[in-house]
C-alpha cells in the first residue's frame, strides 16, 4: 500500500533564465531531431518577430523624405547587413516549412493517441511517417534557402 502514497510537497521552481531553460530542455535526453526542430522553430519565430519590428522602423524612414531613406539604405548596404538578410531568409524558410510540417502532423493520423508515460520513457511521437516528413521538410527548407540566396544575390 506504500506505493499509493503521494507526496504533497510543492514542486521546486526551476531557476535560471528562459533561454537557458529552453536550451537545456532541447538537449535533455531523449535527444531527437524533432526536439531540435522545435527549438529552432522557437528561435526563428523570435528572430522573425525582431526582424518585423526592425523592418517597420526601416520602412517608416520613408516618411522622413528621400535623404532619410538614402541614409538608412547606405547603412544597410554593408556586408554585415547582407549576413542579416541571409539569416532572415534561412529563418523564414525554415520557420514556414517546419510550421507546415507541424500542421500536417496535427491534422493527420501520424501522431496517434497520447499514451501514459511509464518508466523507462520512450519517445513515442517520432514514428517512421513523422521522420520522413521531418526529413522532407529539412530538405525543402534547404532548397528554399538556396533559392532565396540565388534570388537575392544572383549567385
Amino acid at each position: 500500500m506504500r506505493e499509493a502514497i503521494v507526496s504533497i510537497e510543492p514542486a521546486k521552481a526551476v531557476r535560471g533564465n528562459v533561454i537557458d531553460t529552453q536550451v537545456r530542455w532541447a538537449l535533455r535526453r531523449p535527444r531527437n531531431l524533432e526536439k531540435l526542430a522545435l527549438l529552432v522553430q522557437r528561435v526563428s519565430g523570435v528572430g522573425l518577430l525582431g526582424y518585423l519590428f526592425f523592418h517597420i522602423f526601416v520602412t517608416g524612414s520613408v516618411t522622413g523624405g528621400r535623404d532619410a531613406w538614402d541614409g538608412v539604405m547606405s547603412i544597410l548596404s554593408n556586408p554585415s547587413a547582407h549576413i542579416g538578410e541571409l539569416l532572415v531568409v534561412v529563418g523564414a524558410t525554415f520557420h514556414a516549412i517546419n510550421g507546415i510540417r507541424v500542421m500536417l502532423l496535427e491534422l493527420s493520423p501520424l501522431v496517434g493517441r497520447a499514451k501514459r508515460p511509464d518508466y523507462p520513457y520512450k519517445v513515442q511521437s517520432l514514428g517512421k511517417g513523422q521522420q520522413s516528413i521531418l526529413y522532407a521538410a529539412m530538405i525543402m527548407a534547404g532548397l528554399s534557402t538556396i533559392a532565396g540566396i540565388v534570388i537575392l544575390w544572383g549567385l
